[in-house]
């Protein structure tokens, strides 16, 4: 807010405008700097700075902030350019009839081939979801979006708006508090990321911008020759399946350069007065785009994305998020490649439409170096940078040659680089399936498919980037050979420094390119961040699990009871290990117990209690079974190896299908103790962990009600157990009704 009091006449002082909050403010006289302004404890950043009129401005043409021309820097950006000012989370019920109709209108505008109301579809959630003003007069949000609806002219380049200053917080209420918003838009993974990461967002700065540079490179190989997108039909999609994949989206999934999230098309598609109309709408523009009908202008800003850097040991983390529609109509071509190639891609490549691959891998991997013949090697293949390096002239013929349905749509992402939003500068991309697109895995999985088919050695598996070689040593060295030669032509290069070369101790490595990989024991092998065996490996990873937990407890007591207790049963106890429960054979592992105290310490602090055994037992009991459902890693760990390898036997049968390999011996073992537990082996096998773990459940429930001995406690647990008794446990905050945390 600008200042409300008159300038002092005696001073004779002029007035600016800051270049950080832009209010109007006193200038002081000796050098023309804006005054000290904001909270006493945190001034604004712009106090005693240059006022606006001299200070630099933001670039609108794809140059860098200092006013260096980028020479990779699209054209398309100048006709708009994003806003970093953030939406309101949710359309009010009463103006989601107009807003419907409205953004209807706008994506039969579109359609129509209208480049202006492409624009002005990208300016409509900053238009009209804008949250109002905190300062001066109450308003009622419905009525403003009305009126924004009413009056729309929208501004392709945002013009920023004063902030009014806020309360400084300290970090620890801040951390609640960002934490609270995410668990009440339902991203309890976003919540326990901020919780857990040490990662900080990277200001955008001429060194962020280099560091996004190097991580997208400028084409390499020319499109030239590419198939012609009109001599292929392309796929039309439904009404019911844009409406099933637009209600796909991850609870709490962000917005793109626009800021029009996928939960804002989800409140809008489930009105019932202008939601169908606004299906049908938004059916015939997906159907438009999956034909190459954007417009060459727009499609390089349509197509971008907006990057957050997140600072990672010296350089930079990325995080992508593009448009929502743009991502919606990638998950129409990506639900339709996907079926298309899964006997195509399976079993040679993991990453992509097949259920389970992941642990599939780490089984198959398992079985095969445990009864490793001599002379035989496995080796692990990593690539340089791999998604942001593969040349798009291979992936485009690529798709033409085996998804033409889809080829007119990746043309019109793909053919032409495209800009990517990081503050006020851009960074062009030109190389490679854009990372945060849906379609993206299957687009760099189709490409490479032709080389992982070529080879020759005996277990040959891939999951998207990674690559598992198994076989004679001449065989694999020969492979990796080819795979260094054909994906250099691809654009993909081996990362020598994290590939590796699995072998028996007394076995010596004779191809020089294999004597360049790291040499790893076979006791000490991780595949897809699993151990493969009960070894130091796998005590390192138990050890890391346990210090996680035991900084994420610390963390918790920082946050209310409530979104602790969530965080923790949702992510931090045996969600957090299961992906190492389920692969590594854990069960009996001497940091399960370590695991568990820790558990159970997080447990007492969050509910500021002392518990019995009997409660601690009750606890870990699923919350139908009268229990907090914070699990026990101890009682899971067989169920969950089991569940995972019986639900992988026939894929991993048909990975070593070329490869003479005895059962897994972990599998007949934890069978055994299965059976001598008193538990019968169920025929047919189960394929899910529920049904392996329920047995277990049983007998702890057993176990309490046997315990109970009054009238008062058989009440007390048998009201715990009753139908929606335990509802509450799993109800996410509300700031508006608990209060806002101070």
């Amino acid at each position: 807010m600008s200042q409300t009091w008159p300038l002092s006449q005696e001073a004779n002082k002029s007035s600016g405008t800051c270049s950080v909050c832009l209010a109007t403010r006193q200038l002081h006289i000796r050098d023309g700097t804006v005054h000290r302004h904001g909270p006493r404890n945190s001034p604004c950043p712009g106090s005693n700075l240059r006022l606006l009129e001299t200070a630099p401005s933001a670039p609108t043409d794809g140059t860098r902030l200092s006013g260096t021309p980028s020479t990779d820097a699209p054209q398309a950006d100048s006709i708009w350019s994003p806003t970093d000012s953030p939406l309101i989370k949710h359309i009010p019920k009463s103006s989601r009839s107009g807003c419907a109709a409205h953004l209807a209108s706008l994506l039969r505008a579109a359609t129509a081939q209208d480049e202006k109301a492409w624009l002005d579809l990208f300016s409509w959630g900053r238009t009209i979801l804008l949250p109002p003003k905190r300062a001066g007069k109450r308003h009622n949000l419905a009525s403003v979006i009305r009126s924004r609806i009413s009056g729309f002219a929208p501004e392709h380049h945002p013009v920023q708006t004063a902030g009014c200053s806020r309360r400084p917080v300290s970090s620890s209420a801040l951390l609640s508090q960002i934490i609270t918003s995410k668990l009440e838009d339902g991203n309890i993974k976003a919540a326990v990321r901020i919780l857990n990461s040490d990662e900080n967002p990277s200001t955008p700065s001429e060194q962020t911008w280099t560091k996004l540079k190097d991580k997208h490179p400028a084409a390499s190989k020319p499109l030239d020759g590419l198939p012609c997108p009109t001599q292929f039909a392309s796929i039309s999609v439904s009404e019911l399946d844009v409406r099933r994949a637009a209600l796909s989206f991850p609870t709490g999934s962000a917005g793109g350069p626009d800021g029009l999230r996928p939960q804002h098309i989800r409140d809008l598609l489930l009105s019932s007065v202008s939601g169908p109309e606004l299906l049908s709408a938004l059916t015939a523009f997906v159907n438009l785009v999956l034909a190459g009908g954007c417009p060459a202008r727009v499609a390089p800003i349509f197509f971008g994305r907006r990057l957050l850097a997140l600072d990672k040991d010296g350089g930079v983390r990325l995080i992508a998020t593009g448009f929502t529609l743009r991502r919606l109509v990638s998950k129409c071509a990506n639900s339709f490649g996907s079926e298309r190639l899964r006997c195509y891609l399976c079993p040679r490549q993991l990453g992509v439409g097949v259920s389970g691959g992941c642990e599939a891998a780490v089984h198959s991997a398992r079985r095969y170096l445990d009864s490793l013949p001599p002379g035989h090697i496995v080796v692990k293949l990593d690539f340089s940078n791999a998604f942001s390096s593969l040349h798009r002239s291979d992936m485009l013929n690529a798709v033409a040659d085996r998804m033409p349905e889809i080829y007119a749509f990746c043309h019109s992402a793909y053919s032409q680089s495209s800009t990517l939003f990081n503050g006020p500068f851009c960074v062009s991309s030109q190389v490679g399936p854009q990372q945060g697109d849906p379609v993206g895995p299957l687009l760099f999985s189709n490409t490479v498919q032709p080389l992982l088919l070529s080879l020759e050695s005996p277990l040959n598996l891939g999951y998207l980037d990674d690559f598992t070689l198994g076989g004679p040593a001449a065989v694999v060295a020969k492979d990796v050979s080819k795979i260094a030669l054909v994906g250099g032509e691809l654009g993909l290069s081996l990362n020598v420094s994290k590939c590796e070369v699995l072998s028996h101790d007394d076995f010596t490595v004779a191809d020089s390119l294999l004597q360049s990989f790291l040499t790893t024991r076979i006791g000490d092998v991780t595949l897809l961040g699993a151990p493969l065996f009960p070894d130091p490996s796998l005590d390192k990873a138990w050890s890391d699990r346990c210090a996680e937990l035991s900084r994420a407890s610390s963390r918790l007591s920082q946050i209310g009871a409530q979104e602790a207790l969530i965080l923790l049963r949702g992510s931090f106890s045996a969600p957090k290990v299961l992906h190492l429960l389920r692969c590594s054979p854990s069960v009996s592992h001497p940091a399960l117990p370590d695991f568990d105290r820790l558990l159970r310490s997080a447990v007492e602090r969050i509910t500021n209690s002392s518990l019995t055994d009997t409660q601690w037992l009750q606890a870990r009991l699923p919350i139908k079974d009268g229990g907090l459902s914070v699990r026990h890693v101890s009682s899971l760990a067989l169920p969950a190896f089991l569940a995972s390898a019986a639900g992988t036997a026939s894929l991993q049968a048909e990975i070593l299908a070329y490869c003479d390999v005895p059962e897994d011996p972990y599998w007949k073992a934890y069978l055994e103790l299965w059976s001598a537990s008193g538990n019968d082996i169920p025929e047919p096998l189960p394929l899910k962990q529920s049904s392996w773990d329920r047995p277990g459940i049983e007998k702890d429930r057993t176990s309490i009600e046997s315990g109970l001995t009054t009238i008062l406690q058989r009440a007390s647990f048998n009201a715990a157990i009753s139908r929606h008794s335990g509802d509450w446990l799993q109800a996410l905050p509300i700031t508006c009704v608990c209060g806002v945390v101070d």
